[in-house]
């Protein structure tokens, strides 16, 4: 943060032709931050090699996870005793194969829940110590596994970006895509460990909403044959975002307040190009000196307006979208 220079207040707008309100900005000289280079090799992974082209979202997670774990092992330190660690509690879903296993010692806490109708759950949640990171970007959904003549199984499962499927050419919106999430689904080939098999479904919800939510729009896609395709469709997303109260969990509706389910956009990553193996990123950024938004491409910085932030382009598709719940702005 040291590094940047403190932007100059812009002067007030001036009129230009056709009536269009311009602001001169002057943002301070571009420079190439190589000490975080060097200080991300201290986290061990392939992500973390200096000249490689990464997929934003992953590249988001890993840089939350290496915040969130560091942040861990100094409470660890400054409490030895009293903290039980936790795993990763990145973005990752864990696979459905494993929420009906018995929990490995100490790494998970399972209770008998009473849910709505006096219907019993059995619930498990991975340890999950809250640190500054968690607190911003940290939510959890709920992944409920129906079984015939079983009780519920249900694990809750922290997320730092929540994955949008927008492959169903239904889905247009970014609250298409949020029901889609939220739609219950029937689970193939599932085996018991007597290797019978037995018809599931599955149904996730919102169990907690975070103070800044991540959507990523999942438009890379593996095809059977083993590629990676980019999935170019335009999907709307609004300035302010609603989290209905059918999104989120039974037991968590009446306890939301809508402003407590209510998000203003603040900044969009943008992916440039057809590939799914290359292209280009540029970010969007609202601004709350100018009370306006940028628009950053590398070392160039423009004013434009809120329209262009949601109209949709033919050479740059929306990849991570990010909401700030109002009642913190």
């Amino acid at each position: 943060m040291n590094e940047f220079t403190n932007m100059p207040v812009p002067p007030k707008p001036r009129q230009a032709l056709g009536d269009k309100i311009v602001r001169d900005i002057r943002p301070g000289a571009a420079f190439e931050p190589t000490y975080i280079y060097r200080l991300l090799t201290v986290i061990k992974s392939s992500l973390s090699e200096k000249g490689r082209q990464e997929d934003a979202e992953e590249y988001l997670g890993f840089i939350l996870n290496g915040l969130h774990e560091e942040m861990l092992n100094l409470k660890k330190l400054l409490s030895p005793n009293n903290e039980k660690l936790t795993i990763s509690n990145g973005p990752r879903r864990r696979p459905l194969n494993e929420e009906q296993e018995e929990p490995g010692e100490g790494s998970e806490d399972e209770w008998e829940q009473v849910g709505p109708r006096n219907k019993t759950s059995v619930t498990r949640q991975a340890d999950f110590v809250q640190t500054p990171i968690t607190g911003i970007f940290g939510g959890h959904i709920r992944s409920v596994v129906y079984q015939q003549s079983s009780k519920e199984s249900a694990t809750l499962q922290p997320f730092f970006t929540l994955q949008l499927d927008i492959q169903s050419d239904k889905i247009r919106t970014v609250q298409d895509a949020l029901e889609s999430l939220v739609a219950r689904e029937s689970v193939q080939g599932y085996t018991t460990k007597t290797k019978q098999e037995v018809e599931i479904s599955r149904r996730v919800t919102l169990e907690k909403l975070p103070p800044v939510l991540v959507l990523h729009l999942k438009r890379f896609v593996y095809e059977k044959t083993g590629g990676c395709q980019k999935l170019i469709k335009n999907i709307e997303y609004p300035v302010d975002l609603e989290i209905s109260k059918e999104l989120l969990s039974p037991g968590v509706k009446s306890k939301n307040f809508k402003c407590h389910r209510t998000y203003r956009l603040f900044a969009v990553v943008y992916h440039h190009g057809s590939s799914a193996t290359g292209g280009h990123y540029t970010t969007d950024v609202f601004q709350i000196g100018l009370n306006g938004w940028l628009r950053i491409d590398d070392q160039a910085v423009k004013v434009i307006n809120q329209y262009q932030v949601v109209k949709p382009t033919a050479d740059r598709t929306a990849y991570l979208l990010y909401y700030r719940r109002v009642d913190l702005l």
